[in-house]
């Protein structure tokens, strides 16, 4: 077994740690489409440009293709943020009735609260305790 250079060793642990830069997507995009969209091509292409030993960390074949599917949706390789639900309970205008109703009358239960407000038991108890800091 041959001992690999100091240089290699590290640059193949330095990938191996980080995230993948926006250079190393750069060029994942550009030589999938210089290559006749061949993810194969495109790993063999960045390891040797990228100087990764032969059992070192490379892009997953998934990986390149979604890289390029967000590249052709909308010009960027960056992971494109979730879909997901608009939180519509905890605004300020609920976290403000809420503060309201507790400091008119501190000792009321929490269900005869949510019933004054017209907001449901668990949303009153999240925005009094994440928004008002109040423990139970």
């Amino acid at each position: 077994m041959q001992p690999r250079s100091v240089a290699c060793w590290f640059h193949a642990i330095a990938v191996a740690m980080e995230q993948w830069t926006a250079q190393h997507r750069a060029f994942v995009v550009e030589a999938y489409f210089k290559n006749g969209d061949s993810a194969i091509t495109t790993q063999r292409l960045f390891r040797r440009h990228f100087n990764i030993p032969r059992h070192g960390r490379v892009p997953c074949r998934n990986t390149v293709i979604e890289w390029v599917q967000n590249f052709r949706e909308s010009v960027s390789a960056l992971k494109r943020k979730p879909r997901g639900r608009i939180p519509t309970v905890r605004t300020p205008e609920n976290v403000e009735k809420v503060r309201m109703v507790i400091v008119k009358s501190p000792r009321r239960s929490v269900r005869r609260h949510s019933a004054a407000i017209g907001l449901s038991v668990r949303s009153v108890r999240r925005i009094l305790h994440k928004d008002l800091n109040f423990q139970p």
